[in-house]
């Protein structure tokens, strides 16, 4: 099966410096050129999510681009790939890996069918059901904090020009 992998290449430097592509990878064999998911598109975005009162005193969450906002530690990001079939034909067995960057902590999935890894992009699982090994070999349940790794396998095929998005959330560390 042929996966197209999202790496999220960001940094704090990234951030602050406004860049939000992330570097897209085909992982594909040989005749690629016929397999139709080489027709997706895949666009990365990362925004910065502020609280801010509104001058009716309500509290409003909005979204900047990284470099229109100074970046620090505990700020919340919202990283989203955004896919698009550009081909003629129908795109079946689609996968995106997403890589946590390693500046940012992972907080929550906005697709709760989407698995995540604690172990490097090995193993794919509901992190309820995933546990780590500590330096001391002792094994506990896996915590947002451990994931390394987010994976959608996108269960319904994508027609010709159909898109969608996908979501997840973490922290600037």
């Amino acid at each position: 099966m042929r996966m197209i992998l999202l790496e999220a290449a960001l940094v704090a430097g990234v951030l602050m410096t406004g860049l939000s592509v992330s570097q897209v990878t085909h992982a594909a064999p040989p005749a690629a050129a016929a397999d139709p998911r080489a027709d997706v598109k895949i666009d990365s975005v990362i925004m910065v999510e502020r609280t801010e009162e509104s001058k009716s005193g309500e509290t409003v969450t909005k979204l900047f681009k990284p470099g229109a906002v100074k970046v620090v530690p505990g700020d919340r990001l919202l990283f989203t790939n955004s896919y698009h079939n550009l081909g003629q034909d129908e795109v079946t067995g689609f996968v995106v890996n997403n890589a946590v960057p390693k500046s940012v902590t992972f907080v929550e999935l906005l697709d709760n069918w989407a698995m995540v890894s604690v172990d490097g992009g090995k193993n794919f699982g509901k992190l309820s059901d995933l546990s780590v090994t500590d330096a001391e070999q002792v094994s506990r349940p896996a915590i947002a904090a451990d994931v390394t790794h987010i994976r959608w396998v996108l269960s319904s095929p994508i027609a010709p020009g159909a898109s969608g998005e996908l979501s997840f959330r973490g922290t600037v560390e």
